[in-house]
């Protein structure tokens, strides 16, 4: 095989085996790879039903066929199970380095399975595959996780040391919070749906690995030339050469402001009036101390950062993305970057999803200044929870991780959190999941997205912003509903193939990677005879995949929705002051537009056609 390396590493950690399988060269070829491959083997082998803190469940660490190759922001390793936070299918993708090594090791995907009786980790060594003890390391943060692991895998050698990457949980995944993430090379968060919940539920610390071996290229030459090609048009964009490598993702948030998107107090007000103090360009300035990328990847959005105000001070963790800014910050009412900078890096380091994080705080915020969280509810005498208390935040996000007092109920996340009080019309999630960083009153395509994304409200599996906000690769209008359900279903179609199954990141396409630049790696790389119309209809086989899953675990269509207060509340600023999201409207014609009955169901008709059952 060309781009795959072919193999299955299987590891049960209750019987503390494992095996090596060969990857069926036909399931690759019907869906690429990363969570398209790993969607359809957890639709195969575990019951949707089950609780996804069992042992029945199983975790996957799932490469693309791009990773390690050297195309252009192709460095993604998905992490797939059942998520405990939603219900529903769960994957979440990292970035760095592990998923090339992993390749480089010889494996395009790890399957785990079982719970191990004692805390372990799971060493990668190309073929020598050892279950250690994790002992030593658990209860550890994701740094000091990370450097005992690595020190002990190699006796200590620095050198060896560097071709050494982990994923790792944090104390939060270690205690089930339902926000827990999966931390690879100590900063790259596979934040969403509470993947790190499941790893911690099977008492596996951390995956290491290193590998030798290579991965072949059906074409050199042709390969070579499509990757020259996309990086001089992604570093001449005005977005991917400069505001990227300069500023980072957030270098977007005074734009995203001033159209409306950037939230604001839990989602309650637009603009936020403290979105210039927190924008990449004055992090840039005041606290990063250098620029860092992904394995193949020029847009070097991330980089360590530095903070000296009191009581934030830190050094060493990682400059935030947009989604932080808009969740932590802006949604949060804080406007200090010194705070988010803080509150990111204690993320990382106990393992939670900064913007569920967000979304959760957001929503107890807005409860406790509507008085339905009481002093005596959080617990402390002294401790309040108004918008913009970052010292409270940053306070109980420690209690959160370790679940203490009222951080035992936060790390159940927002929409269990506004439910027990009897007001869950205030989290702004969809399908238990908070969403992102973008409010769908002022651009409507991403509202269709959050209530038809399977993984709960996301941006990343149709980034709609991208055509009605910056005009890539046309503009479209934000704010009508006329024409965002074929919109909708192409980009879900498109992300889910040419991106999140072939291994590129999305933000290269804020960045001008087109789908061309995307498609030709893709078959330079693997030889497989891939076609723009032939990987559309792949991603709508694994889109369907998933919704299959996601109706056995018993969602229904009325999952397919967004928080009130998108759809009854008119928007307080933008260009859209006065609209609501009409999803109804659009609903209907995407049900219609994807082959599924009124109840979101898929007809056998369209099963048949995409070869599922």
């Amino acid at each position: 095989m060309n781009g795959w390396v072919g193999k299955i590493l299987r590891v049960d950690l209750t019987s503390k085996t494992h095996k090596t399988e060969e990857l069926d060269p036909g399931l690759a070829r019907d869906f690429i790879g990363g969570q398209g491959i790993a969607s359809k083997i957890l639709y195969d082998e575990v019951d949707p039903k089950i609780d996804a803190l069992s042992p029945e469940n199983k975790l996957m660490f799932a490469t693309c066929p791009l990773t390690g190759t050297g195309a252009l922001s192709s460095s993604r390793c998905w992490v797939v199970a059942k998520s405990p936070l939603t219900g529903a299918i769960g994957f979440s993708t990292f970035g760095g380095y592990f998923g090339s090594e992993l390749k480089y090791a010889g494996y395009d995907l790890v399957i785990i399975e079982g719970k191990s009786k004692d805390p372990v980790y799971l060493w990668i060594d190309d073929d020598r595959i050892e279950i250690r003890s994790a002992g030593s390391v658990w209860g550890k943060r994701v740094g000091e996780t990370d450097d005992l692991i690595r020190e002990e895998v190699t006796d200590g050698d620095p050198i060896k040391g560097m071709d050494v990457h982990i994923a790792s949980i944090g104390p939060a995944g270690e205690n089930r919070v339902l926000m827990a993430s999966v931390m690879a090379d100590k900063t790259r968060a596979a934040g969403r749906c509470g993947l790190g919940a499941v790893m911690g539920s099977k008492n596996l610390k951390a995956v290491a690995v290193r590998g030798t071996k290579g991965i072949t290229i059906a074409d050199h030459k042709k390969f070579k030339e499509v990757v020259a090609a996309a990086f001089k048009r992604v570093t001449t964009h005005p977005v991917g050469g400069n505001i990227f490598p300069a500023f980072g993702s957030a270098g977007l948030v005074e734009y995203f402001n001033e159209v409306g998107l950037f939230p604001n107090r839990n989602f309650q007000r637009i603009p936020f009036e403290g979105a210039k103090n927190i924008s990449g360009q004055i992090v840039a300035e005041k606290f990063l101390i250098r620029k860092k990328a992904c394995s193949g990847c020029p847009l070097s959005c991330g980089g360590p950062v530095s903070v000296t105000e009191h009581p934030f001070e830190m050094r060493g963790g990682e400059r935030p993305e947009y989604e932080t800014y808009g969740l932590v910050g802006g949604s949060c009412g804080i406007d200090n970057p010194s705070a988010i900078i803080k509150i990111n890096a204690l993320c990382n380091e106990l393992g939670m999803d900064t913007m569920d994080i967000g979304a959760t705080f957001a929503c107890a915020m807005e409860m406790y200044e509507k008085e339905i969280l009481s002093q005596e509810d959080l617990g402390f005498r002294s401790l309040t929870l108004r918008f913009g208390d970052a010292e409270t935040m940053v306070r109980l996000i420690e209690d959160t991780a370790y679940r203490k007092k009222f951080g035992n109920i936060l790390a159940e996340g927002g929409y269990r959190l506004a439910e027990r009080y009897g007001h869950p019309e205030l989290f702004m999630g969809v399908k238990k999941m908070g969403c992102s960083a973008y409010d769908p009153r002022n651009v409507h395509g991403m509202g269709l997205a959050y209530a038809t994304s399977t993984r709960g409200a996301c941006h990343n599996r149709a980034y709609t912003v991208a055509p009605e906000i910056l005009g890539l690769p046309e503009k479209a209008d934000p704010l009508i509903e006329e024409g965002k359900a074929p919109m909708v279903k192409y980009m879900q179609d498109l992300a889910a193939s040419l991106m999140d199954a072939a291994g590129i990141c999305l933000f290269s396409i804020a960045g001008g990677h087109t789908m061309e630049d995307m498609l030709d790696q893709l078959e330079a790389a693997t030889g497989a005879g891939y076609t723009l119309p032939e990987c559309l209809k792949i991603g709508e086989r694994i889109w369907n995949v998933q919704r299959l899953f996601n109706l056995k675990a018993g969602l229904t269509s009325a999952d397919d929705n967004l928080p009130r207060r998108f759809l009854e509340e008119p928007a307080p600023g933008g260009p859209g002051k006065g609209l609501v999201v009409n999803l109804n409207k659009m609903l209907k014609e995407y049900y219609e537009l994807r082959g599924w009955d009124e109840d979101g169901v898929p007809s056998p008709a369209k099963l048949a056609e995409l070869g599922l059952k």
